[in-house]
């Protein structure tokens, strides 16, 4: 336990239940809800409280938007723009979208906050883990690729909206960034259409706008990072940004080990403090890099940053399954089982 920083309660599970009564009128109308498959996860989006013609042009709306958001900022699409800042390392700045610089300079934000802990030049050590089949990578291979990461070498021209990196082996890697940016954009574009009430979850990066019904708020539930059919907590909130970071999303067991994404980039070995972080936020984008930052940090330095940032809050499971969470959490939105 972080003393002085973080509260804490038992790791209980629960099953969290929904009940949609069935509505009728246009201001208290049924869900609306769709699910499609973007930037490599499942994307939702249910809206409450709207007719249902303007609830499936809004939506589809806000599908287009993050579909938009992952052609700039996706490593994996050759023609994006992290691609081609990334192929063009070392050579040349590269000139991008408002949106692209916007991302890129936030996550630079955060690098800077917690020293490091956070770096979208990761990438190249990334990419020599392999948790599908279990392979640890190579030490040799981990330490030249180490050399590589250094979210310092980044160069960002505002005025000319230019990103270039000083060194041609670099590469940029959004991934736990740009999906939390891309349901705020979403967000936005719901509320254009005149959707107020609305729920955006890409894979675990939430943002929520308004309530679910007149009365009743959304109801969020947080994983049990061991337990997955059960949760260790529910979040209810009006106007947020939520991201969960864990251990148990892409891992694989040796040797008695538990090895998972979330990497520590100074040494490119998993981080060993957590086992999932929730952050609550006033966006998407920031709860998602603040979740792997927190990860990272672990819970005293991770709660010590938190501590210093106005309406942001965790919620974090530390390594031996106690359960820490910011002090100043507000009260009603965070619900223990």
């Amino acid at each position: 336990m972080v003393q002085g920083a973080f509260r804490i309660f038992p790791l209980l599970g629960f099953i969290l239940l929904f009940f949609i009564p069935p509505l009728s009128s246009a201001q208290d109308a049924p869900l609306f809800r769709q699910s499609r498959i973007l930037m490599g996860t499942s994307v939702e989006i249910t809206v409450s409280r709207v007719d249902p013609k303007t609830a499936e042009k809004a939506v589809e709306a806000a599908f287009q938007e993050v579909e938009r958001i992952n052609r700039l900022m996706s490593h994996y699409r050759p023609d994006s723009e992290v691609s081609q800042i990334s192929r063009h390392a070392g050579k040349k700045e590269v000139r991008v979208s408002p949106e692209t610089r916007e991302v890129i300079e936030r996550a630079l934000y955060f690098s800077r906050l917690s020293g490091g802990a956070f770096d979208i030049t990761i990438g190249p050590v990334f990419r020599l883990w392999n948790f599908r089949e279990g392979k640890i990578p190579d030490g040799e291979k981990l330490r030249e690729n180490l050399k590589r990461v250094d979210y310092r070498r980044i160069r960002v021209d505002r005025s000319r909206s230019t990103v270039y990196l000083d060194d041609p082996r670099m590469e940029l890697d959004l991934g736990a960034i740009a999906k939390g940016y891309a349901v705020d954009r979403a967000g936005e574009v719901l509320k254009k259409r005149g959707v107020e009430n609305f729920l955006v979850n890409a894979g675990g990066d939430l943002r929520v706008g308004g309530r679910k019904e007149k009365e009743i708020p959304w109801t969020v539930g947080i994983q049990h990072p061991r337990l997955p059919s059960d949760f260790i907590a529910k979040i209810q909130s009006k106007n947020a940004g939520i991201a969960t970071s864990g251990d148990y999303e892409k891992y694989f067991l040796k040797d008695g080990e538990r090895y998972h994404h979330i990497l520590v980039p100074s040494s490119g070995l998993p981080a060993r403090e957590c086992q999932s972080v929730t952050i609550l936020a006033p966006t998407a984008m920031d709860a998602d890099a603040l979740a792997t930052t927190v990860f990272v940090l672990g819970p005293k330095k991770g709660s010590a940053l938190i501590e210093e940032m106005p309406n942001v809050h965790a919620l974090i499971v530390d390594r031996r399954g106690s359960v820490l969470f910011s002090p100043e959490w507000p009260a009603g939105v965070l619900l223990p089982p």
